[in-house]
């Protein structure tokens, strides 16, 4: 597989695998998790299926955010329009790569509490305590990545319509939407939460979108 085709399948199964798994799954099969306490506790009636999930969506994580990195390298070289912003790009979003891999792993070192053994010295509300501290510090560490995710969108948009890849409509939605998905995640309003989900949502189309451009690219 050339390496331009790997990008495309990374750009595309990627945010599929973070949707399906991540997100809708999730959701689903065990709980929205309201609070970071029942978020613990949803989690904790079913161990071994949210593990799995987990798994499954921090690869999707990992393969999206390698995949862009990959994206900004090919778009680097001495004479490209816009290799600066690529080159910027390419350095958050290797960044991101750690942060996700990090962050995505809470949720197992919560399970990996809960399922600490009670001894004459703990109990199980104690670990339980550590499970909601551990699940606290991997919601700080998911602002952060999505706060840089939408800078970093920002970037590989500039380059992307400076060099007229993909396609007009995509780089666009990268430069706008990140710039939308900014702004949200630093506005301290439910409403901006809310429309944050649809954003993350349309980012995640978007990205398949670019991925399946690639690909057509590749073929012509």
């Amino acid at each position: 597989m050339s390496s331009k085709n790997l990008i495309g399948w990374l750009l595309i199964l990627g945010p599929l695998t973070v949707f399906i798994f991540g997100a809708l799954l999730d959701g689903i099969l065990i709980g929205e998790g309201a609070t970071p306490t029942d978020a613990v506790t949803e989690m904790t009636a079913k161990q071994g299926l949210k593990h799995w999930l987990t798994v499954l969506g921090s690869l999707g994580f990992v393969f999206a955010f390698i995949g862009t990195v990959l994206l900004c390298d090919s778009m680097q070289g001495d004479n490209k329009p816009g290799r600066v912003f690529a080159r910027i790009g390419m350095i958050i979003f290797t960044a991101l790569v750690a942060l996700a891999m990090a962050a995505s792993m809470t949720d197992l070192a919560s399970l990996a509490a809960i399922q600490e053994d009670v001894t004459e010295s703990t109990s199980a509300a104690m670990w339980v305590e550590h499970a909601v501290t551990i699940h606290l510090v991997g919601q700080t560490l998911w602002s952060g990545l999505f706060f840089f995710w939408g800078i970093g969108f920002i970037m590989v948009g500039i380059a992307l319509i400076m060099q007229k890849r993909l396609h007009i409509v995509v780089d666009w939605i990268f430069v706008v939407f990140g710039a939308l998905f900014v702004i949200l995640i630093v506005t301290p309003l439910d409403l901006a939460q809310d429309i944050g989900f649809v954003v993350f949502g349309i980012m995640v189309l978007n990205t398949i979108a670019a991925g399946v451009f690639q690909l057509r690219a590749n073929e012509s």
